[in-house]
């Protein structure tokens, strides 16, 4: 579902004004404060940065807290992670590109070395392809993706309960696992950003036997795989979870209300946005063809671990759509269940299961750049495109000149 969001950044000349401004994901529960919410920007404000939401959804019980069947919807500027740059502890833009301890290099191009390449095909421009894409067998991909992403000065600063491999079952989109553990963890916001990087997601080279809906989105090749990676990757996506005590039927009633880690809140930039959301609400927009207007429907998605998880083994990954400040029908929402522990261990049955599901289907990784130079142009690239749009207000070359010298994969 992430990526049918971020393919919406990917409309003409908008791409990163759309991108720098968005509807933002919910908080998913029945019970918020008010205040905290705000209606989603109508489809004018994808091409400005001061967007200004509708007023607040104002429906409140006797201690004043907004009902909502499903998830109200936070608002999107100041995105939930503002706090965190306004108090100094984050710059603007947070990616892979300026993490603080990055992924050793020698390490990225060690692992990849195992692993098969996969060709970008002609639909996408040059200047996109880039990132360094690598495939194996589902049994071989897991422990190379997982020592990619355990960073030393990293993975001990993540709450226990986020370090490990997830996989997201049920997720209709051609996604399969994912990874949060490099990242960075503010505990005094109780909020982890995640920087979308090498090695944390995987894809699927075809469609496995019991894939979501049939596998309606799934390709019998690398193809879907492909186009969901392309935006995430190209997007610089962040995510960040704010984490609380439940706020949702998922959690509520099977673990301790003191747990204040029962339930996140998700919110992502592109690239790497900390005080701006994307706006989810236009993902029916753009797939319904138009015939749901844009600004009719917003969008939230969260987290909430549910009943019998130990470790942060087991969450439910909702997806909630609806008009207004009220996210209220559920569609789309998945399992998220931990496959790898912190250890790097397989989490039984969950491990086998997913062995088994995949069966001969290939996972593909984003692996990283050709070389060193290469990540250097890119990152260059990025940061200068960053400070011209935050000065101008627009980037018109910005996509198209996303490429590392010469070098394309």
């Amino acid at each position: 579902m992430w990526a049918a969001s971020m393919l919406l950044l990917w409309s003409g000349g908008a791409t990163l004004r759309a991108a720098a401004v968005g509807h933002a994901p919910a908080c998913d529960g029945s019970v918020c404060q008010e205040g905290s919410q705000q209606e989603g920007q109508d489809g004018s404000a994808m091409l400005q940065v001061g967007a200004q939401g509708a007023p607040p959804h104002t429906q409140t019980n006797r201690s004043g807290a907004s009902r909502c069947r499903g998830a109200v919807v936070r608002p999107l500027e100041p995105a939930q992670s503002a706090v965190l740059v306004k108090d100094g502890l984050l710059p603007q833009y947070r990616g892979w590109w300026n993490m603080p301890i990055q992924q050793s290099p020698h390490v990225l191009s060690e692992l990849k070395e195992s692993l098969y390449r996969v060709p970008w095909n002609t639909r996408y421009p040059e200047g996109l392809t880039w990132p360094d894409m690598r495939a194996g067998l589902a049994k071989d991909i897991i422990p190379i993706m997982f020592e990619a992403t355990k960073v030393s000065g990293v993975f001990e600063k993540m709450p226990q309960k986020m370090r490990g491999m997830y996989w997201m079952k049920g997720n209709g989109q051609a996604e399969e696992l994912t990874i949060t553990h490099y990242s960075q963890w503010f505990p005094e916001h109780e909020q982890m950003i995640v920087p979308f990087a090498p090695f944390m997601w995987a894809w699927p080279g075809g469609s496995p036997k019991d894939a979501p809906f049939g596998g309606a989105m799934y390709s019998q090749d690398f193809t879907a795989g492909l186009a969901a990676a392309m935006p995430m990757i190209i997007g610089g996506v962040v995510f960040s979870y704010k984490y609380s005590t439940c706020e949702g039927h998922y959690c509520r009633g099977h673990l301790p209300r003191n747990d204040d880690m029962a339930f996140a809140y998700m919110q992502t930039g592109a690239f790497g946005n900390m005080t701006q959301a994307t706006d989810l609400g236009l993902v029916p927009s753009a797939q319904s063809g138009g015939l749901i207007p844009p600004g009719s429907v917003s969008g939230a998605f969260t987290l909430e671990e549910m009943p019998g998880s130990e470790g942060g083994a087991l969450w439910k990954r909702t997806c909630y759509w609806g008009p207004g400040s009220c996210a209220s029908t559920e569609f789309g929402s998945y399992d998220l269940i931990k496959i790898v522990d912190e250890h790097g261990e397989p989490v039984q049955p969950h491990y086998d299961e997913f062995i088994e599901y995949m069966g001969e289907v290939p996972l593909m990784v984003w692996a990283g750049w050709a070389d060193e130079q290469a990540k250097k142009d890119v990152a260059d690239r990025i940061e200068s495109g960053i400070e011209a749009f935050v000065q101008h207000g627009s980037v018109p070359e910005f996509m198209s000149t996303l490429r590392p010298g010469a070098q394309s994969v």
